[in-house]
């Protein structure tokens, strides 16, 4: 169980880093604002990684309790 838990974390942060973890703003001293775009794509990204956490839980809690 701990390896699905790992290789769902990686995955988690590849996709971040992919979608949401690029900057904004350019560079320099803030303060800075998130746009509105940068907003809407990390909340569905973590809605997305959310329900893919909550679909494996499932089945890793069923194929135990079989």
């Amino acid at each position: 169980m701990a390896g699905n838990i790992g290789i769902g974390i990686q995955e988690s942060f590849e996709a971040a880093k992919q979608t949401v973890y690029k900057t904004p703003i350019g560079i320099g001293e803030g303060p800075f604002m998130l746009t509105q775009s940068y907003k809407t794509k990390a909340r569905t990204l973590a809605e997305q990684r959310v329900a893919l956490a909550g679909a494996r839980l499932a089945k890793i809690l069923n194929d135990e309790l079989k």
